[in-house]
């Protein structure tokens, strides 16, 4: 299943739309990578009136993973890997900051 979204106008454009061949093109990566990732559903490509974009919120991880792909050639299946333990890494995080707020409450 393919994490595209595809618009209709241009008026469901926002800023949180950047488009995908600028942001390629200044990360000097290919197009093909993006829409791997997003195979992987670890990222969000939109399409509006043929023009592809992606999310601005997925820059920082599109960013990461591409600089763990072009440089030390780890595959999609760890980039897939290593995003999911991040992912993980966060909620848990959360949790013990969660936990520590009940924990000081009753002290």
């Amino acid at each position: 299943m393919n994490n595209w979204l595809i618009l209709e106008t241009m008026n469901n454009l926002s800023e949180e739309h950047v488009s995908l061949e600028q942001f390629c093109r200044s990360c000097n990566i290919e197009t093909t990578f993006v829409y791997s990732l997003a195979e992987q559903d670890l990222c969000e490509i939109i399409i509006i009136e043929e023009k592809t974009y992606v999310l601005q919120e997925d820059l920082a991880l599109l960013e990461r993973l591409s600089r763990l792909h072009y440089d030390m050639e780890i595959n999609m299946e760890g980039l897939y890997a290593i995003a999911h333990l991040q992912e993980k890494i966060e909620s848990l995080k959360e949790e013990v900051r969660s936990l520590s707020r009940k924990l000081d409450r009753h002290q």
